[in-house]
């Protein structure tokens, strides 16, 4: 009787806690990436025979997500300075440049580890589109395919 009564009491402070907010410190929303590591490639003649700028870009509150989730990469390039500077804790990203043929194997510690409301991958093509792709769902080893004139990304197929 007594666990029950204690196992009712715990229920009742944490149904509580939810109403006020106070469980999204205790337990942060999102999920923490399930990449054992991602892979590069860029393709013989990438983006028109020219360096790809690549950011990885990752997402801490549902309202970053919904703004850069919206961007179509060259709007990311032009103004991810000025979101940083507005939003430091919002979002962080990792910037790479890859050149055509050139491939990049970066390990799962590269990654941020805390919750992740989500994570984008932007391309800077001369060509245009919108290249930008949400990425938290993959998991595993993600490849990172650029071609001449656009991207693709996908999960390798456990080995």
């Amino acid at each position: 009787m007594i666990h029950f009564f204690k196992t009712c009491c715990l229920f009742l402070l944490l149904a509580s806690l939810s109403a006020c907010g106070v469980t999204d410190l205790l337990l942060p929303k999102g999920s923490r990436l399930a990449w054992d590591g991602v892979t590069v490639m860029a393709a013989e003649g990438a983006n028109l025979n020219t360096p790809v700028a690549l950011d990885i870009v990752f997402l801490h509150d549902e309202a970053m997500l919904e703004v850069v989730s919206k961007l179509p990469a060259s709007q990311w390039f032009s103004s991810r300075q000025d979101l940083i500077k507005t939003f430091p804790q919002g979002l962080s990203y990792l910037s790479l440049e890859i050149v055509p043929g050139q491939t990049l194997k970066l390990p799962a510690k590269t990654f941020d580890t805390s919750r992740l409301a989500g994570a984008m991958i932007f391309a800077q093509y001369l060509t245009p589109g919108e290249h930008r792709m949400r990425v938290d769902q993959l998991q595993g080893d993600i490849l990172v395919q650029l071609g001449t004139r656009a991207f693709s990304v996908s999960a390798l197929p456990p080995q």
